[in-house]
């Protein structure tokens, strides 16, 4: 079974599937602007980029267990976000407080809390179990999340290849 299969085993198991699914941000959604002026560039930068590699990594917690997520890294994953951050030309207040650049931690959110409770706990265990077996995947395609307001969930706008291979959902 693929990391996200396993991730999604997991958040059905613990009911923790009703917010936003596994994921690794690339760019927080600060400077995203309803014209999308910026989408244009964001396209280009993502398809200068093919498939790449990302090593996964120990569970963890941000804040206080508030979200688990599972450490990434990837050389390719670090240069593709400092190109996406560069359109936008964040100062440092935004770099800050959106976690860009030398605050970026890539990461694949698994759970939130908020959803699963106490949950967390066990859902970590799990986890650390299973990832001593799986380590590393291709990414194959980028899609693009938006929302209109914190109180929604986001919403897929787009996918964007980064191979010829690639099937956008």
């Amino acid at each position: 079974m693929d990391i996200y299969g396993k991730i999604m085993r997991l958040r059905d198991k613990y009911n923790g599937h009703q917010s936003s699914g596994p994921h690794i941000t690339v760019k927080a959604s600060c400077g995203l602007t309803e014209d999308i002026g910026w989408l244009p560039p964001c396209q280009k930068v993502i398809s200068e980029f093919g498939e790449f590699p990302i090593r996964v990594g120990d569970p963890s917690y941000f804040g206080n267990m508030d979200v688990l997520y599972l450490e990434v890294s990837s050389h390719e994953l670090i240069e593709l976000h400092k190109r996406l951050v560069s359109i936008f030309n964040p100062n440092q207040e935004q770099l800050m407080r959106c976690f860009e650049l030398e605050l970026y931690k890539p990461h694949i959110t698994i759970a939130r809390k908020s959803v699963v409770s106490d949950s967390i706990i066990e859902m970590k265990k799990e986890m650390e179990s299973y990832v001593n077996s799986v380590q590393e995947f291709q990414a194959t395609h980028i899609s693009l999340f938006y929302r209109t307001n914190k109180k929604e969930k986001y919403k897929k706008r787009a996918d964007f290849c980064l191979t010829s291979q690639c099937q956008c959902l």
